[in-house]
């Protein structure tokens, strides 16, 4: 299951990066967040009781000036449980709004449906929102924020 959903990152960054259009900053102008990448956690981040040690995600969204957005955000938060056990919680988004910054940040949100990787019953229409730069992304789940996570592997190109 692992080295699928990696595969599938890696797929989809490649993507992001062929079909990405040139770089914009202009507020009337469509752009786009696109790229698999994995970022990790400082020590301390949680979720729920999921001690989180990193994120693994991919991207591909277009974002109008008008606020909407259109596109994918899916991550796979790895972690453990208190009791020692490995856990991947897994975040499958259907992005709907978005924004980006001139100073090269994105902000996309929409609703996703969330697996804890417990055996409880998967969670749908759980509201997400992202602030990603290139070397960083900060997830909120309904009304958890997560700390910032830092890039150390993959791409993420804001356009």
């Amino acid at each position: 299951m692992k080295r699928i959903t990696c595969t599938m990152f890696i797929i989809l960054g490649m993507v992001g990066v062929l079909f990405a259009p040139t770089p914009t900053t202009a507020a009337d102008e469509s752009g786009s967040v696109t790229g698999a990448a994995r970022a990790t956690f400082a020590a301390g981040a949680a979720l729920g009781s999921v001690a989180l040690s990193s994120l693994d995600l991919g991207a591909g969204m277009f974002i109008e000036p008008d606020g909407s957005g259109t596109g994918v955000f899916s991550a796979v938060l790895t972690g453990q449980s208190p009791l020692g056990q490995a856990r991947q919680i897994t975040i499958d988004g259907e992005v709907l709004h978005g924004a980006l910054t001139p100073d090269g940040r994105a902000h996309f949100s929409g609703t996703a449906t969330v697996n804890f990787g417990d055996g409880t019953p998967t969670l749908s229409g759980v509201p997400f929102n992202v602030t990603t730069t290139a070397n960083s992304v900060r997830l909120a789940l309904d009304s958890t924020v997560l700390p910032v996570a830092q890039v150390s592997s993959g791409t993420l190109n804001i356009n």
